[in-house]
């Protein structure tokens, strides 16, 4: 069984990226008549490929402040829990919510 190289949370555009690049190379190698077309492919694949990851980039931070916003709600309902049961209640229900969101923004930032 063959060793699995990349870990698993590498996002396809990243990948994407390291095949262009082999593509810019491999392109370099064949006909002209052929080579202007591939060039162009690749330029708009780069092109995409940045885009995505400045727009995945953009919603981590994003994310990021709202896990912050949670934490700072998580402590109010914590310190109130004690004087109001639905405070309780509400931080029971929230804590799972949190976790969730961490972990998929931890997965997500491991990709960039």
């Amino acid at each position: 069984m063959r060793e699995q190289t990349h870990s698993p949370q590498m996002l396809a555009f990243a990948r994407q990226r390291q095949l262009i690049v082999q593509l810019a190379a491999q392109a370099g190698r064949i006909g002209k008549r052929v080579k202007t077309p591939v060039a162009t492919t690749v330029r708009q694949l780069n092109t995409a490929s940045a885009q995505i990851y400045a727009t995945t980039e953009d919603a981590c931070a994003r994310l990021l402040n709202v896990s912050t916003g949670l934490i700072g709600i998580l402590h109010l309902l914590e310190l109130w829990s004690d004087r109001a049961w639905e405070c309780r209640c509400l931080h029971c229900l929230l804590v799972p919510l949190k976790l969730e969101l961490d972990e998929a923004l931890s997965d997500i930032q491991k990709m960039l």
